[in-house]
């Protein structure tokens, strides 16, 4: 099974899988803490954007940063004036909740 992990760096998930014999991949803005050749080094949207002509997944599986969504911080956001991060960060989860990725 083809397999994407998108948002990750640590390379957990996408290691469990592969010890499980399924081509996964993970991506992320950030490079691999593992080194691994099985990381794609930049924003999810670009890779699944070009899906027609890239590889298509089986499965994904997305860990979007949170920092941003979460209740506990929204009193931060007008102070420190972090409206577009969040308006970045919930662009990035309607993405990983709405493309079609699967082949």
């Amino acid at each position: 099974m083809r397999v994407l992990i998108g948002c990750e760096f640590s390379g957990a998930v996408r290691r469990a899988f592969r010890e499980r014999g399924h081509e996964a991949w993970s991506a992320d803005f950030l490079p691999a803490e593992d080194g691994s050749p099985y990381h794609y080094q930049f924003d999810v949207r670009a890779l699944l954007n070009n899906v027609k002509d890239g590889p298509r997944w089986d499965l994904a599986i997305f860990h979007p940063p949170c920092t941003r969504l979460t209740n506990s911080g929204v009193r931060w956001l007008r102070e420190r004036n972090l409206w577009a991060e969040l308006d970045e960060a919930a662009a990035l989860f309607r993405f990983c909740t709405t493309s079609r990725l699967i082949g």
